[in-house]
């Protein structure tokens, strides 16, 4: 992606470098690629599925689907479907695009969506439309050009885009993020661990979606939580299988609620905070209720 990224910053430089066009075909699945987003990107995806993680933050998004991603560090997978390539059309933007439409568009901002006040999002999802899928092919058109002849011509379909989702999806529009590569606040680091319990990313990719070394971020966990990475995660996980145990989940469902990818190894962590198997808890759980 990496490459990708910067060979679109090579073939499609527009006017002041705001934008960038890229076809993108897939023939290899890829699975928690870590990309540093140096710009904005919409993902208009045609076949498959990505799945998207920011620090505290993931989604999934279908060929019937598209997505505002804002620049920074994420882990991006790609599925094929029924056996097809992945396929995909990007447009990066910079910051100063979205600035600048904003400015432009205050007035109209102000009469649609006078509420500005919405959540802050990495990302926004929207369902496409037969105005989308027109609008996907006129992208491919405009890549066919020469490119000093289609620079112009991709600033103004940015901006029509924006418009239709400045009119359709108002609120949506306006929650989404454009961030600079700072180093994360405390409260963003919690956020980040703690909505990422069962996710299953490890210690590397955390810091990385943090923007921070790991060393950085073992430190700053460790100030945070009075624990090192392995032991928090370890207490959270099997509280929380605890839980699915006392609800009376099936011992063979939970280790996949809580991120672990087979039923021995989440078996042996239980019994090590425990001291029993998951099994053996539930089932003293049980008679401990019966005698009440």
């Amino acid at each position: 992606m990496a490459q990708m990224q910067k060979q679109v910053q090579q073939e499609a430089k527009p006017a002041e470098n705001l934008f960038g066009l890229f076809n993108h075909v897939s023939t290899n699945p890829v699975l928690k690629n870590r990309i540093d987003l140096q710009q904005n990107l919409i993902t208009l995806v045609e076949q498959g599925e990505k799945v998207v993680h920011y620090a505290n933050s993931r989604t999934t998004i279908t060929d019937a689907q598209f997505i505002l991603l804002s620049s920074g560090n994420c882990l991006m997978s790609e599925k094929f479907s029924k056996d097809r390539p992945y396929r995909s059309t990007l447009l990066f933007f910079e910051n100063a695009a979205l600035t600048r439409f904003f400015t432009k568009y205050a007035s109209l901002i102000s009469r649609i969506s006078p509420d500005l006040s919405a959540d802050k999002k990495p990302f926004v999802v929207f369902e496409k439309d037969e105005f989308i899928r027109n609008y996907i092919q006129s992208l491919k058109f405009i890549n066919q050009e020469t490119p000093g002849l289609s620079e112009q011509k991709i600033a103004l379909k940015f901006e029509e885009l924006m418009l239709y989702l400045l009119e359709n999806y108002p609120k949506e529009l306006l929650s989404f993020q454009i961030r600079s590569q700072e180093e994360y606040s405390d409260l963003e680091i919690r956020k980040a661990v703690e909505q990422n319990i069962t996710s299953n990313l490890t210690l590397e990719e955390l810091a990385f979606l943090c923007h921070t070394s790991v060393s950085t971020f073992k430190r700053r966990f460790q100030k945070l939580y009075q624990l090192t990475p392995r032991q928090y995660f370890l207490q959270q996980k099997m509280e929380l299988a605890a839980t699915f145990l006392l609800e009376n989940d099936h011992p063979g469902e939970v280790f996949y609620k809580v991120g672990y990818e087979n039923h021995s190894s989440f078996s042996q962590s239980f019994k090590q905070v425990y001291g029993v198997s998951p099994k053996e808890f539930q089932q003293q759980k049980r008679a401990f209720s019966d005698n009440l």
